[in-house]
């Protein structure tokens, strides 16, 4: 799994279709540090977080992974670290500090997350030398074990794990940690619920504590449905979608799984079928915008232009940079 996704990222530009003022800008990035490890082969890594409280810092835990030493910088000022609260599984750590004396950002709430809400994504990518800007919507959102894993538009490159995903005022939805590779990826974010949680109930480590793999790293089989059909969407395997999409709507009934079963069906030249997932999917989530893509496609196919056009002008009001990946 380790070669379909790719650890984190951010090199952005700047729109206003999410509202990002220049005065908002300025209140995140006061926010957003630098990440540093270096492990016992003197290897040196560089990656993001985000100040969350006083003297803590959230990052992904691969970031810092089997790291021998670990500061963050900010303003030209390093800090080291005093201890490490993990949560191995989610691939979420907190940093405690003992002076960080940095400005927390406000933290938002999951629930608040919606198809076709608009994110800011920041943090450092590519080892810049401020924070960078991305600016999407979000496109998916998945349950894994009780947690909503955001998939949205706001792109990362590496160097940028343990970044930021905002809301329009600024509140804090999620961490982002991982990404699908090539064009059209896929961008993920862990939600905020798990960062609180940890700064709630979470152990203090020792900051070089040996790392346990994340849900993402695992061997194919263990890992969650989201994750599985990524491969055969990609590789536009339809066949192995199709399986695999059944599997998940038998497990979990999951309107998501819905969407993806009648990709593949569509794919498949089963179309009437894929039109009556499709419709299951907008009965059970009205906005979702690739839904709405693919059933233009589908009445444009069969010339059915009224309601081509009238699935269309939804999609395009939801979400008019959909990614190219839903165009196949």
């Amino acid at each position: 799994m380790r070669k379909l996704l790719l650890i984190l990222f951010l090199i952005p530009t700047i729109s206003n279709s999410a509202g990002l003022t220049q005065e908002l800008t300025l209140q995140l990035n006061r926010s957003i540090v630098k990440v540093h490890s270096a492990n016992q082969a003197g290897n040196h890594g560089v990656g993001s977080g985000v100040v969350v409280a006083k003297d803590h810092v959230v990052t992904n835990c691969h970031v810092i992974a089997n790291s021998t030493g670990i500061h963050v910088t900010k303003y030209g000022t390093s800090y080291p670290p005093e201890k490490l609260i993990a949560d191995w599984e989610h691939d979420i750590c907190i940093l405690t500090f003992k002076y960080l004396n940095l400005e927390p950002v406000t933290l938002g709430s999951s629930s608040d997350v919606d198809y076709g809400t608009n994110v800011i994504a920041k943090s450092y990518g590519g080892n810049a030398t401020r924070p960078v800007t991305s600016i999407g919507k979000v496109r998916d959102i998945f349950d894994l074990k009780g947690k909503k894993v955001i998939q949205s538009s706001t792109w990362f490159s590496l160097g940028a794990s343990g970044g930021g995903l905002f809301d329009e005022t600024g509140k804090l939805l999620g961490i982002t940690t991982f990404k699908t590779p090539g064009r059209g990826a896929l961008y993920y974010s862990i939600p905020i619920e798990v960062v609180k949680e940890l700064m709630e109930k979470g152990e203090r480590l020792e900051v070089t504590t040996q790392a346990q793999i994340p849900f993402w790293d695992e061997p194919p089989t263990n890992l969650p449905y989201f994750m599985k059909i990524v491969k055969p969407l990609f590789d536009e395997d339809w066949n192995e979608l199709k399986n695999i999409s059944q599997e998940w709507i038998k497990e979990t009934n999951a309107f998501e799984a819905k969407y993806y079963f009648a990709r593949s069906l569509y794919h498949l030249n089963q179309v009437e079928e894929a039109k009556n997932e499709l419709m299951k999917v907008l009965a059970k989530k009205e906005n979702h915008s690739m839904a709405h893509q693919l059933l233009s496609k589908i009445y444009a196919d069969e010339g059915n232009l009224v309601k081509s056009e009238y699935h269309s002008k939804i999609f395009m009001e939801l979400d008019s940079e959909i990614q190219e990946f839903s165009k196949n």
